[in-house]
């Protein structure tokens, strides 16, 4: 079984609240706090509004970025742009494939920009920045295009994205290059469950020189061994969710949303080691030791039930400007140690025009 939190390139591992519920300025207090932490739990009274409000806010939640908040298909196509905050990104979609990554303590940055059309299509484009000694870089890019449908009963929606190298590294990035999700969620009940899955594949090419001195003739041999490592992974995830709505928290026309999730994932990954070389065939005792130095083969892992989780997603929006914070708790149903929970936490600002 493959340990958690270890790199990838080297294992592969919505009701609106009634009446008589606390104030509104404790809810205000919360989801400040939610904010300030990336966890909070609260409530709010809901205050009526005049016919004059709702048209107005109608009107808004048809034009603006919060159809994405109440699951409404847009009248307009629109275009959004963003920049996200995160302690961890190795998928734009699915959480659970962030989760099998390395531990770190890292912030990666990624600015977005995207066009949605009103039909539910929608192409993205994302950077991904961090600090790598001392120094800001563009280590990869997303290209993400997508299709979303969305009605009173059910939610369903598929993206790809491939994921584009940038500048190189002193630390592991996502080793995927070919990145498939979709997902499900049937909204007629006060729970929603939902069904996601994803597919993921990708390629990595190392180099290494093996230096071989003769003594009695001078003479120095270098042996370049590339080293090529398939990854492939898919995942299956069960979730159960249910999302509050409040309006008027801070402003006339503001509102949000507040959407906690149990989910249970599963996976099965698979890695493909082979080498080529000046000597790998035709030297059968060098393509040993290369082997015995480096590995080679392949190793698989079947498909099981890999980790529990809890996802708190907020959505806050006024006018045209949404914030997005997120907390993400996976524990590890396998091995030992106290590595075992890992905590993903992001927030994304966006504007659409």
């Amino acid at each position: 079984m493959l340990e958690k939190n270890q790199p990838l390139v080297k294992h592969m591992r919505k009701i609106i609240v009634e009446p008589g519920c606390k104030s509104k300025l404790m809810l205000k207090f919360f989801f400040s706090l939610f904010f300030l932490s990336c966890f909070f739990t609260g409530w709010a009274q809901e205050v009526p509004l005049t016919a004059e409000e709702k048209a107005s806010l109608d009107s808004m939640f048809k034009n603006d970025e919060f159809f994405k908040m109440l699951n409404e298909k847009p009248d307009t196509s629109f275009v959004d742009v963003s920049i996200g905050v995160s302690n961890g990104v190795f998928s734009l979609k699915n959480n659970s494939l962030n989760a099998g990554q390395a531990t770190t303590n890292k912030l990666f940055y990624t600015p977005s920009a995207g066009y949605f059309h009103k039909s539910g299509f929608a192409i993205t484009v994302t950077g991904f920045l961090a600090l790598d000694s001392n120094k800001l870089k563009f280590f990869q890019y997303g290209l993400n295009p997508s299709y979303g449908y969305n009605s009173k009963k059910i939610n369903w929606g598929v993206s790809y994205t491939r994921y584009i190298n940038g500048a190189s590294t002193g630390f592991d990035i996502n080793p995927f290059k070919n990145d498939l999700y979709g997902n499900v969620i049937f909204k007629k009940t006060w729970l929603r469950p939902a069904i996601g899955t994803g597919y993921s594949t990708g390629k990595i090419q190392e180099y290494f020189d093996s230096v071989i001195t003769f003594i009695q003739v001078p003479r120095t041999i270098t042996i370049r061994d590339t080293i090529t490592t398939k990854l492939s992974s898919f995942s299956l995830n069960l979730s159960v969710s249910h999302v509050w709505s409040f309006k008027k928290l801070f402003a006339r026309n503001d509102a949000m949303e507040l959407q906690p999730s149990l989910i249970l994932n599963g996976s099965n990954q698979k890695i493909v080691i082979r080498h080529s070389g000046s000597l790998n065939n035709r030297r059968p005792i060098v393509q040993k030791l290369l082997k015995a130095a480096y590995g080679n083969g392949r190793a698989k892992e079947q498909f099981s039930l890999q980790s529990a989780a809890f996802l708190l997603a907020a959505t806050y929006g006024k006018g045209k400007l949404v914030a997005r914070p997120q907390l993400y708790l996976d524990y590890y149903l396998h091995g030992k140690g106290s590595e075992k929970l890992t905590g993903l936490y992001s927030i994304m600002l966006s504007y659409a025009f």
